[in-house]
């Protein structure tokens, strides 16, 4: 499909700010009676990418709100949380009911295997077809972008920050770049395989001439917004822009810039699994995660877009038809991760 016309469908269905009648009414009758069967189970075990402050704000809100059910998370970054969770079914001990993470092409993997338990909340007709598994398997929590980043101390003047991703090549940023490694940091995975599938600036060709510029690894994308402030290196080829937008909020010396060529989506496939020990309080975390109430309160804890229609922006960013938004393709990046992986560290660099 056209770029210009995926960018636009998507746009409206995740930005709309008009929420249908009689919507709220509905999520919260759902919600309601998957309480009463979710408080004979008494918990919830939710494995997730998602920042620590988020979860935290997160965990406080649920206790209120639903006293009776405890809520159980476990967060490590995407690479970390894909091995705890393979290992466990390995050992046919699989924890959680609920799992999210921001590997997107996860979720087809697992739907491969069969380890889904689909299910459709109250919203899911309101939900954009590409951010979901049409039988309900998966449903991608909130949209974040991966944007380039800069030390507004190091560079003053932004007429000179590349406009296009080929200007990360100019002589002048050698030894100036940084970027969480795709072998760690799953959204790093999903911007370079979709550079590469995507062909942007060249693919393959334009991440040759990029790995000559030095670049510094972190592991992750909450690290290369760190280390961005702290000066380590002035520009980041991309960070999640939630990273970004929560290091502002606290003053710090960072701002995000988009790239003219494109601004890569990733989000967060969640879904309940077939093993869950606690269904129902599954499927209220997924309700009320995909009410209009849930998606608001993302959007404020989290700094990402929702995904159901009347759902709010993050507070401070553009609405997501300002940007030339490129989707990535799950299914191409299943294949050959390993020889992704092998190919761009010969191009690019191990990670230290």
């Amino acid at each position: 499909m056209n770029r210009t016309l995926v960018r636009t469908a998507m746009a409206a269905a995740v930005a709309a700010v008009i929420a249908l009648p009689g919507a709220a009414s509905a999520d919260s009758d759902r919600i309601a009676k998957l309480y009463e069967a979710a408080k004979k189970e008494g918990e919830v075990i939710f494995y997730t990418t998602g920042r620590k402050a988020y979860n935290k704000k997160f965990s406080k809100f649920w206790k209120e709100k639903f006293p009776e059910v405890k809520l159980k998370i476990l967060r490590k970054n995407s690479g970390k949380l894909i091995q705890t969770f393979a290992a466990e079914l390995a050992a046919g001990k699989p924890r959680p009911d609920v799992i999210s993470v921001s590997v997107p092409y996860m979720a087809e993997i697992w739907l491969e295997k069969g380890l889904y338990a689909p299910y459709k909340p109250a919203t899911f007709d309101r939900i954009d077809p590409g951010l979901r598994d049409p039988n309900g398997h998966y449903i991608s929590r909130t949209v974040f972008l991966l944007l380039g980043a800069y030390n507004t101390n190091l560079i003053k003047d932004t007429s000179t920050l590349p406009k296009k991703f080929k200007d990360l090549l100019d002589p002048k940023w050698d030894k100036k770049l940084l970027s969480a490694h795709p072998e760690t940091a799953g959204s790093s995975r999903t911007f370079y395989a979709t550079m590469v599938h995507n062909n942007l600036a060249g693919g393959w060709d334009f991440l040759k001439e990029l790995g000559k510029q030095d670049l510094f690894y972190t592991r992750g994308n909450s690290a290369a917004a760190r280390m961005i402030v702290a000066g380590e290196r002035p520009l980041a080829v991309a960070i999640s822009s939630h990273n970004i937008v929560v290091a502002m909020d606290k003053g710090q010396a960072i701002k995000w810039y988009a790239y003219e060529d494109g601004a890569i989506v990733n989000h967060s496939p969640m879904g309940i699994l077939k093993s869950a020990k606690h269904p129902n309080a599954a499927k209220l975390l997924m309700e009320w995660t995909f009410s209009v109430e849930g998606q608001n309160q993302l959007a404020r804890w989290g700094r990402q877009w929702g995904v159901v229609k009347g759902a709010e922006s993050p507070k401070g960013m553009p609405p997501l038809d300002k940007f030339n938004m490129v989707i990535p393709d799950l299914k191409f990046m299943i294949k050959g991760q390993k020889e992704f992986l092998d190919k761009f560290g010969d191009l690019m660099g191990k990670r230290g």
